[in-house]
């Protein structure tokens, strides 16, 4: 087994176990989301090119350590 297919199989492993926990379709998707992020981390491959959504307008605001 290749550390590509581990990641892949513990992966939907990961997605079953969500499925098992009945969370609300935010919190699947969120946790699922990151799971997915670190999958491709340890994969060295590249990240979306999609540009995070600003804060309620504010694209000053950070997520942690408050305004700039």
């Amino acid at each position: 087994m290749t550390f590509r297919e581990f990641i892949a199989q513990s992966l939907a492993g990961f997605e079953e176990h969500l499925r098992r926990e009945e969370l609300e379709e935010r919190t699947f998707e969120t946790r699922l989301r990151g799971a997915r992020q670190f999958a491709r981390l340890l994969l060295d491959e590249p990240h979306s090119t999609r540009e995070p959504a600003p804060r309620n307008g504010d694209p000053t605001v950070r997520r942690f350590g408050g305004p700039k």
